[in-house]
Order: structure tokens, then C-alpha cells, then sequence
């Protein structure tokens, strides 16, 4: 997890606009698209800026816009623009693509943003967006990637689902072990095993077994069971 790149979490699609597009154009793309920001591109697909829904608020109202300390230009010229060009805010803070999901939190922590256009390492070009939401979800191991490993994981330890009479489904993180087990150990095993698998929030025990048909309604955190 350590290693995932930014190309692995962009949005490959991006919504762009030109600097010669009226403000008006930004504003209906941005609405139409369900997007809270465009980058502003070249012809050659060249990113020369950015436009976000903070950037198009002293438009709402121009002539009661009050400049933030230290950039009465700019919050007046955001106001009075007409096209992308004027609005825009530039330069731009990218990322490139192949840069570690880590770098590009960290830039938009440093510089207050929510979204970064994605660059072509090699070219410098605009291949995606990437934004703190797909940041977040790529932070977050997938069910299948997380039932593949707890899979791997119960091979390793000699515990096979078929043999215990155990089944588990994986849903947003949560394991939910099922099924009746010929030994009440293979379904704490089975617990204990889940638990430490990377990206599991919770394991529910719902198993059963001759000796001990009591489940186990809520196993914790990361390795630690109940029951």
C-alpha cells in the first residue's frame, strides 16, 4: 500500500475548459458534469490553471466582494472576470502521475486544495484528476483484495473454509464468518486470522459448533476477537 501511485486512484476522465471560455461555459460545465473543478488547458493539453466553485463565489456578488488580506487583486479581478482565463488560478499545483498517493496528499494539505490535475511524467501533459476523495478510496484495501488475502492467509495456517464448514463474505471491510464448524477452534482461528488481515474493520463470528453453538456477535479491531 505503501507503493500505490497516483495512476493507480486518478480519474482518468477530466472535464476541461479553454481560457477563452466565458465564465458563463465554466459555470454550466461544473453543473453539468457534477464536478467542483476544472483545470484550464492549452491546445496542446498543457494545464495552465485551475477553476474551482471558490473561485467562481465573488462572481455571486461582484459588487459586495470583499478582498482577503494580502489579495485584494485577486479576489477583484475573480469578480469582474469574464472568461476562464481571467478566473482562473494560476499556476496550477499538479502532480504527476507517477508520483506516491503519500506526495499528493501532502501537496493538497500544503496547499489547501481538494483536487490535483494529473501529469504524464514523460510529457508533462494532462492525463487525469485526482481529488481527496479517490485519495481516501485508494487508501482502502477492496473487499476482493481483502477476502483474496484472508483466503491466502487461512491456506498458509492449514484452516480450509470447505474442511471447517466455514464460509466468509466481505463487505466494506467487515468480515462476516459463517457456516458450523466441526471444532469451535477453527472458527476462533478463523477469527483471529481475519482480524489481522490489512484493511478489516470488524469480523462477525455467526458460526456454530456441536460443543459451542453460542456466535460470536462482534470480534474487534484488527486482530482482536471476543467470545
Amino acid at each position: 500500500m505503501n507503493d500505490l501511485r497516483v495512476r493507480d486512484v486518478m480519474n482518468p476522465s477530466v472535464v476541461v475548459v479553454t481560457a477563452d471560455c466565458t465564465c458563463e461555459h465554466v459555470v454550466d460545465v461544473i453543473t453539468e458534469f457534477g464536478v467542483s473543478g476544472v483545470p484550464v488547458v492549452r491546445d496542446d493539453d498543457r494545464v495552465i490553471g485551475i477553476i474551482s466553485e471558490a473561485d467562481l463565489l465573488p462572481r455571486l456578488h461582484p459588487a459586495d466582494a470583499v478582498p482577503s488580506p494580502g489579495e485584494p487583486a485577486a479576489v477583484r479581478r475573480k469578480a469582474d472576470a469574464h472568461t476562464a482565463g481571467e478566473l482562473m488560478t494560476a499556476p496550477p499545483v499538479t502532480v504527476t502521475a507517477g508520483s506516491l498517493v503519500s506526495t499528493a496528499a501532502a501537496l493538497m494539505e500544503q496547499h489547501r486544495v481538494k483536487r490535483l490535475p494529473v501529469l504524464d511524467d514523460a510529457t508533462g501533459i494532462l492525463v487525469g484528476i485526482v481529488t481527496r476523495r479517490d485519495l481516501l478510496r485508494g487508501a482502502l484495501r477492496s473487499d476482493e483484495t481483502i477476502e483474496r488475502e484472508l483466503m491466502e492467509e487461512l491456506l498458509v495456517h492449514g484452516l480450509w473454509f470447505e474442511r471447517a464448514g466455514i464460509t466468509a463474505a466481505v463487505q466494506d471491510g467487515v468480515v462476516t464468518l459463517s457456516g458450523s464448524a466441526e471444532h469451535r477452534r477453527d472458527a476462533l482461528t478463523a477469527v483471529r486470522i481475519a482480524g489481522a488481515v490489512d484493511g478489516v474493520v470488524t469480523v462477525l463470528d455467526n458460526t456454530s459448533s456441536p460443543i459451542d453453538t453460542a456466535p460470536v456477535v462482534a470480534a474487534g479491531l484488527a486482530g482482536t476477537a471476543s467470545g
